[in-house]
């Protein structure tokens, strides 16, 4: 299988849609002759900007992206009540999992539910 000289598992290539739609997004390229990242922003099919980015300076990036990942995993964790489940943080892996999982439907006990959904017995004065 031809890769296009690409090593079997890694992409050169990443995009990341802009938060704020509208076409637009960032596309991520690793440039190995030149050893640089080259963050560039596109709308549709139209470059608007790109940034070279040396390896070196790549890691401080890393670093930004890390720390804001643990950071709103530890807000995140501050604010979810407490379920009696897990004594332990649940950690960066636990905060994607919240992040992105769907919302679920909500849990209601039979009894709660025939108590809301039966009409109110009329007494017949005995």
């Amino acid at each position: 299988m031809d890769t296009g000289g690409v090593e079997e598992g890694f992409n050169r290539r990443l995009f990341i849609p802009d938060v704020r739609g509208s076409h637009r997004y960032l596309r991520v390229t690793w440039h190995k002759e030149t050893s640089t990242i080259v963050l560039s922003h596109w709308q549709d099919e139209v470059c608007l900007a790109s940034t070279p980015v040396s390896l070196q300076d790549a890691t401080k990036l890393i670093g930004l992206i890390v720390g804001a990942l643990k950071e709103a995993a530890a807000a995140s964790s501050s604010e979810a009540p407490e379920t009696g489940l897990s004594a332990q943080r649940p950690g960066v892996s636990g905060w994607f999992r919240r992040r992105f999982r769907p919302p679920l439907a909500q849990i209601i006990g039979l009894q709660d539910r025939f108590r809301h959904e039966r009409p109110a017995r009329k007494s017949n004065g005995a």
